[in-house]
């Protein structure tokens, strides 16, 4: 794959704007109304939890897979106010030591969370297309994460060409969470018992090895 991509790296269709005037390309349709994309799902809190859990389970099963030390995974809750009422959301993260990997295996582990969320949706029956694009817009942070390392890959500035490689990588990322999905589904269990596990404790869940630090 060349540095200027293919023709198989196609940006995501769909322009998104959020209340604060911010688009985004995204590779789901905008609701035709929403207040917040937190609302959007109108998941229960305990399914709503679940999925950050398997978000994160998919970072983090991904990290070892590409070659990143893990040193520890975490969901939390919290209560906040937007302007359409009182809503109780969750945030996790997976905590890395040190790296040095190429760009691409970086990228592929920010674009795992959102992936393995969105499987895990269509699995239990609960995929709609609002919530693919709510699970794409919680995933922003990771896709903002992803971006210098994919202007240094892709050699350009051009958004286009920028997210069509993520996109692109995005669904490397399929393969890897197929071949690893019993060990994303027992991480995201564990995690949710727990609200925290150290990477040793996941990767043990996992049957993965938790590679050594850079």
């Amino acid at each position: 794959m060349s540095a200027s991509g293919g023709e198989d790296e196609v940006p995501p269709p769909y322009l998104s704007t959020l209340k604060d005037g911010t688009s985004y390309f995204t590779r789901h349709p905008e609701p035709e109304s929403w207040c917040c994309h937190g609302h959007v799902p109108g998941l229960d809190p305990v399914t709503h939890r679940r999925a950050v859990c398997v978000h994160e389970a998919g970072h983090l099963v991904v990290s070892l897979d590409v070659g990143m030390h893990v040193k520890t995974v975490e969901v939390d809750s919290y209560s906040w106010v937007p302007a359409c009422g009182p809503r109780l959301d969750f945030t996790g993260a997976v905590t890395h030591a040190p790296y040095e990997l190429r760009h691409s295996a970086v990228i592929m582990q920010f674009a795992a969370g959102e992936r393995a969320e969105q499987r895990w949706l269509r699995e239990q029956g609960r995929w709609t297309e609002k919530r693919g694009w709510a699970a794409e817009m919680a995933a922003l942070n990771d896709r903002g994460r992803a971006i210098e390392r994919l202007i240094a890959l892709t050699g350009s500035y051009d958004l286009e060409t920028v997210l069509g490689r993520y996109v692109f990588l995005g669904d490397q990322v399929e393969g890897i969470l197929d071949r690893h999905w019993p060990a994303v589904l027992a991480v995201a269990e564990a995690l949710d018992a727990a609200g925290e596990l150290t990477g040793d404790q996941a990767a043990e869940l996992a049957g993965l090895p938790n590679p050594m630090p850079a």
